[in-house]
């Protein structure tokens, strides 16, 4: 096992891909197998030692960040252990990128992976999350067939999916605890907000997107679908947002069995990434789908931009061509955050989801906001899963005084249409606030509640979810 603890070497573990800058620790563990884990986890119980959880990195919510106490990283328990037809075993610490690569080797695909490739697994896990083809696939949680792992309490716990459910009254009974789901119900939508908790829901779906909270996962078993189909991608231009909905619905009504993404970009949104790809046309917004590829699929979307008096469509079907327009995808959130972090400007991100029938009201509300309130932003992301990414972008203290009310009212709306605070990002150690907004204070006490349980002395994942100050009221 490696330790690391002095200063230079602990900073990298301080940071993921949120703007949290209340880090610190006093040590990091980095076990080589399970058995080292159960001892780090063992050690922090016997001196009462808070202990996060360090994935990736690539969250950004601050999950991973510790506020006090020590790290314990998964970095080294990176195996793919087994791929099998439709079944993977990995440790917690394996590579998504690495994982898909063997996957293709023998024809098959894991679909919910993220955007960030060099995520690990585990962290998919315990985020629920999602990435391109969550639009045609969903998300994490449909392909988590069994999570092993050591709970806060220091017990290995293997949870297969499949074999423990909440009863009539909402009891799950296991050989290792019982207790009672929250009393919430999780929307049935895109969403990445606590814990789940549904009608005879099955255990295993509550730790996925636990946050680290509970304990430490070491493997997951996954489910594997067979390698996808030819696919090619288009990028249709049009002029305006007007009909942004009409061409949503006519999408969604003709090629829904054929579609695998379905995203859109806002005029401003456009902006960054005609550096890279200047032949963009001006004044236009766009939708980015992929679909199976065949000729007779192109001529009905090619019909369909006609209809709509797309300015252009581009088409990736062949290798080079395919691959520029997934980097075009990839670009924007890069160059956003590069070029605002070059003015010493800080985004604020909202990531909410609403159910289909109302997504159309949520728009136009950030759209009110975006002319009125002066302030710079920009619309992209997952329109397919009613799920657009609406930033802000404060130039100075008053601005950001603005958009957080801004903030504040768009989550406000959101629930009222009911709707959730984070479809995929999770809640981290940023969004407690929302997510009590979301659930209430029962619904936040049921959390803790159940926490105490896997982590009876509350160590795992401080401040992730809800305040630590929360854990110790009577």
């Amino acid at each position: 096992m490696i330790v690391k603890e002095h200063r230079d070497e602990i900073l990298s573990y301080l940071e993921d891909s949120s703007n949290f800058s209340a880090g610190r620790c006093e040590k990091v563990f980095i076990p080589e197998n399970e058995q080292e884990a159960l001892e780090v986890v063992n050690l922090c119980n016997s001196q009462k030692m808070p202990l996060t959880v360090s994935g990736g990195g690539t969250g950004t919510v601050g999950g991973r960040i510790p506020t006090e106490g020590s790290v314990i990283s998964v970095e080294r328990l990176n195996r793919i252990i087994d791929i099998n037809g439709n079944r993977a075993i990995l440790e917690s610490g394996a590579i998504v990128n690495n994982f898909l690569h063997e996957a293709e080797k023998i024809n098959k695909f894991y679909p919910p992976f993220p955007t960030e490739r060099n995520a690990f697994i585990g962290g998919n896990a315990s985020t629920n999350a999602s990435g391109e083809y969550s639009f045609r696939f969903g998300a994490t949680r449909k392909y988590v067939l069994k999570i092993r792992m050591i709970t806060g309490g220091g017990k290995i716990v293997e949870i297969p999916r499949g074999k423990f459910f909440a009863d009539e009254k909402g009891v799950i009974e296991t050989d290792f605890a019982s207790f009672e789901i929250p009393f919430y119900q999780t929307p049935l939508i895109k969403c990445s907000a606590g814990y789940f908790s549904a009608k005879g829901m099955d255990l295993i779906d509550l730790v996925i997107g636990s946050e680290g909270t509970l304990g430490v996962i070491t493997r997951v078993e996954a489910f594997l679908i067979d390698k996808l189909p030819d696919r090619f991608i288009m990028i249709f231009f049009l002029p305006s947002e007007e009909k942004m909905f009409e061409f949503l619905s006519d999408a969604k009504k003709e090629f829904m069995r054929d579609m695998y993404t379905l995203e859109f970009f806002d005029h401003a949104s456009l902006f960054f990434l005609r550096n890279d790809f200047p032949e963009i046309p001006p004044d236009t917004c766009a939708f980015y789908i992929e679909s199976t590829n065949t000729t007779e699929l192109m001529e009905r979307w090619l019909n369909l931009s006609e209809m709509y008096n797309a300015r252009d469509v581009w088409v990736g079907s062949e290798q080079k061509t395919y691959q520029r327009l997934i980097d075009f995808r990839h670009r924007l959130p890069e160059n956003i955050n590069a070029y605002f972090r070059k003015l010493k400007i800080t985004k604020i991100s909202l990531d909410i989801a609403v159910p289909e029938n109302n997504f159309r009201e949520l728009v136009s509300f950030y759209r009110k906001f975006s002319k009125e309130s002066g302030i710079q932003t920009v619309l992209f992301g997952h329109i397919g899963e009613n799920h657009l990414h609406f930033n802000l972008f404060p130039a100075d203290e008053k601005e950001k005084g603005i958009a957080k009310q801004i903030y504040l009212s768009c989550v406000e709306k959101a629930l009222s249409l009911g709707g959730t605070i984070a479809a995929e990002h999770g809640i981290g150690k940023i969004k407690y606030p929302y997510l009590r907004m979301m659930y209430g204070d029962k619904g936040i006490k049921d959390m803790i509640r159940i926490k105490k349980v896997f982590d009876p002395d509350g160590l795992m994942g401080r401040d992730t979810l809800f305040p630590s100050s929360l854990l110790f009221e009577k």
